[in-house]
């Protein structure tokens, strides 16, 4: 990527943000959609987490292979892969419902989510002056969560039993892929040894354990609120609230729009392993906040109680977002071409194992204790977490 001028990776850069960001309507419209499906199918939550995780055992996958097909057909034939399994999938979805079914499809459609945002990530970090760094991947992940926000937005108001969640899918691969064009002639091929790949992907976990569990760790949070965190909304306040449990996602995605360039601005400023603690810190609190809070709910949003349940899942959302960008922002920092790939790899690899586990262990959690298991499941790892990466920082030399 060196031989592109500065205009080019300025084309290159936006064209990336704005066709990842319609992307992520698919994911975040999909991903609460399918829940609530399964669970108007009769499925329980540990079932429904079961389902989910399928997803990710697909993003692992692929997110293992990626230092060997990024290199090999380069980084605008391989997202424009990922672009067309993926819309494939959504075509699937609804022709084929069912649990056994959806659990094949999800797995496809989480290959093609990793061939998508690992290979975006890895462009984005490549090109990418380190003196912006952190102010460009800000932009990066904002655009990203509007996407994010808008798909939960979209799926309050769309029957899960019906064909329009998926076509607005559809829609948005659709102008994605038209986004995406201009890169193709900005693209190249990175040319690296199998043993070299081998021994990134052996040895980047070691450089740098602390980024990489974040994403780990993300991913658990990330998968859990996607699948659960409307259907315990409603456990909570009743399903006549349905809008307002797919609110408690939307809204968090709003926020996180908000956070991401003020805390990019922060990575190019300030260290930014106590910036990843500090929003690790920021969403742990939230997260022991929500349930005492979530009746708030039942209030118009200006009420007092209803004010402080949203600002709990606005920091909450920016917050979590704050995690990933600042971890990719490491990520670029430390790592370079075909380490780079390898690290980005490893962060989905983490990512999908996180994502595996959470969706199964919150929905094992609420199936055995009830709502509650949807907080403390997510407190326990957070914290866990938490108290691993303040020792790391801590004993640093």
């Amino acid at each position: 990527m060196s031989e592109l001028s500065p205009r080019q990776r300025i084309r290159c850069m936006v064209a990336l943000v704005a066709t990842l960001a319609v992307v992520s309507i698919t994911s975040s419209l999909t991903w609460p959609i399918l829940s609530e499906g399964l669970r108007n199918q009769g499925y329980s939550e540990s079932m429904i987490g079961i389902n989910a995780a399928a997803q990710f055992v697909g993003i692992i996958l692929i997110a293992l292979a990626a230092p060997r097909i990024i290199p090999a057909i380069g980084f605008f034939k391989t997202i424009a892969l990922g672009l067309a399994v993926v819309a494939a999938m959504l075509i699937a979805l609804p022709a084929f419902r069912g649990f056994e079914t959806w659990l094949l499809i999800r797995f496809v459609l989480g290959m093609g989510n990793s061939l998508l945002f690992t290979t975006g990530d890895t462009w984005m970090n490549q090109i990418v002056d380190d003196r912006v760094r952190g102010r460009w991947m800000g932009i990066y992940v904002t655009v990203g969560m509007a996407g994010w926000a808008l798909g939960p937005l979209l799926g309050a108001y769309l029957d899960p039993a019906s064909y329009w969640p998926f076509l607005w899918g559809l829609l948005a691969i659709v102008v994605a892929a038209v986004f995406l064009l201009p890169t193709r002639k900005l693209d190249v091929r990175l040319r690296v040894s199998p043993q070299r790949v081998a021994v990134g992907l052996a040895t980047v976990f070691f450089v740098a354990p602390t980024v990489l569990l974040s994403s780990a760790m993300f991913g658990v949070v990330e998968g859990a609120m996607q699948s659960f965190a409307h259907l315990y909304t409603m456990d909570i306040l009743g399903t006549q609230f349905r809008q307002t449990g797919y609110a408690v996602i939307w809204v968090g995605a709003i926020a996180a729009v908000f956070f991401q360039y003020p805390i990019g601005w922060l990575a190019d400023k300030i260290d930014r392993s106590w910036l990843l603690i500090a929003c690790v810190l920021m969403m742990l609190v939230s997260i022991a906040l929500f349930p005492l809070l979530v009746e708030g709910g039942r209030d118009p949003w200006w009420e007092p109680r209803a004010l402080a349940l949203w600002t709990t899942i606005s920091v909450w959302g920016g917050s979590m977002g704050g995690i990933f960008t600042v971890g990719i922002t490491l990520l670029g920092q430390r790592f370079r071409d075909v380490e780079l790939v390898s690290a980005n790899a490893m962060f989905s690899v983490l990512f999908g194992v996180g994502g595996l586990f959470g969706p199964f262990l919150v929905g094992t959690a609420m199936s055995a204790i009830g709502p509650a298991g949807f907080p403390l499941s997510l407190l326990a790892v957070v914290a866990a977490y938490a108290l691993f990466a303040l020792f790391r920082q801590l004993t640093r030399k």
